[in-house]
């Protein structure tokens, strides 16, 4: 790989989608150690970002304002004195090739996968992943530009502040020992798990004795707020909402297991090595679950048995189809994770 000296990453969203990338920031910085990098990045998801040794800089783009001529020539005048040698879309869509093309590189490639006319701004670059995860997908740029890629990290901020005022938190609110973390919600409805689903596994949980933290945004309120109520155990604790993103990847850390469908929390436990049961439906685990390569053994999945979603077709509009995962065949793999986390 050439010696690159100023190098512009660009994945602005979604939270799921900046989290996949982070395996060839890793790769882009062992192959480039003295490059300064620079990561463009809707300002909401920043915060999961690593800084020094692997970014360099960030920069915000604000997606709303995309559209506006004058916004172009502030983000030309913001990217231009980097002096990017290579330009490296993991986005693949308009608004991506709008901040390549100003960014002034040199060399603009992306992955294969290149939409909306992306193509046209950046070469997509094919290698032996084309139609798997799509993590692999994004580090096959590293690879087909002649980069080593020895490991598969997940290069995260330092969160032990965050960790240490979260524990604090906890004992605070009456939460003392082990919990399990679930997050209900998903950025799309046909992701998700019933939610009296959730309520009969969160019953059993808390007959079992174990505490439950529910987590998630602020699109998530309505759902923790109606499991919170229907719990009689004082065992369920209700977080959604409350938290920032610093303060959720804590929580995640800190929990003994983390039970979700396809959601962008998930990819955070996923990065974090957290033992975790990811629940998957609509979407398909071989192209965006959760994965570690090798290193996979924290991963536990339970797929619905009328899925149709495949790497090639990524997202199937089933609206029973996650109902048809039952809460006794998650509870039944949740106990046998247990044994492999119980103290």
């Amino acid at each position: 790989m050439k010696a690159y000296k100023n190098i512009l990453v660009i994945k602005m969203s979604s939270l799921g989608d900046v989290l996949h990338s982070l395996p060839t920031l890793h790769a882009l910085r062992q192959n480039c150690p003295d490059a300064r990098i620079v990561w463009a990045v809707h300002r909401q998801f920043a915060s999961v970002l690593p800084g020094k040794p692997y970014i360099d800089d960030v920069i915000y783009v604000d997606k709303k304002r995309l559209k506006s001529l004058s916004y172009w020539m502030e983000l030309r005048k913001t990217l231009h004195p980097y002096h990017f040698d290579l330009c490296l879309d993991l986005q693949g869509l308009a608004k991506s090739a709008i901040v390549a093309f100003l960014s002034g590189a040199k060399e603009k490639y992306g992955y294969w996968e290149m939409r909306e006319g992306s193509f046209l701004v950046s070469k997509g670059l094919v290698g032996a992943h084309k139609y798997d995860h799509v993590i692999e997908r994004y580090l096959d740029t590293v690879r087909a530009l002649g980069g080593r890629v020895d490991d598969l990290a997940f290069p995260l901020p330092d969160i032990t502040a965050e960790k240490e005022a979260w524990r604090r938190r906890l004992l605070q609110d009456g939460l003392k020992g082990p919990y399990i973390a679930v997050v209900p919600g998903a950025r799309w409805n046909v992701k998700e798990w019933p939610l009296d689903y959730w309520r009969r596994f969160l019953q059993r949980l808390t007959d079992k004795g174990l505490s439950a933290v529910i987590l998630g945004g602020d699109d998530d309120r309505e759902k923790g707020r109606r499991l919170k109520e229907q719990d009689a155990s004082g065992l369920v604790f209700d977080y959604t909402g409350k938290t920032d993103l610093r303060q959720l990847m804590a929580a995640i850390d800190e929990s003994l297991i983390y039970l979700s469908a396809d959601t962008g929390p998930l990819h955070i436990a996923n990065a974090l090595k957290k033992e975790l049961i990811a629940l998957f439906g609509a979407t398909s685990p071989e192209r965006t679950g959760p994965y570690g390569g090798t290193d996979c053994a924290y991963i536990h999945l339970i797929i619905s048995p009328t899925s149709k979603a495949t790497p090639e077709e990524p997202l199937v509009d089933d609206p029973d189809c996650m109902a048809q995962i039952t809460v006794d065949t998650v509870w039944n793999l949740f106990e046998e994770v247990l044994k492999k986390v119980e103290p």
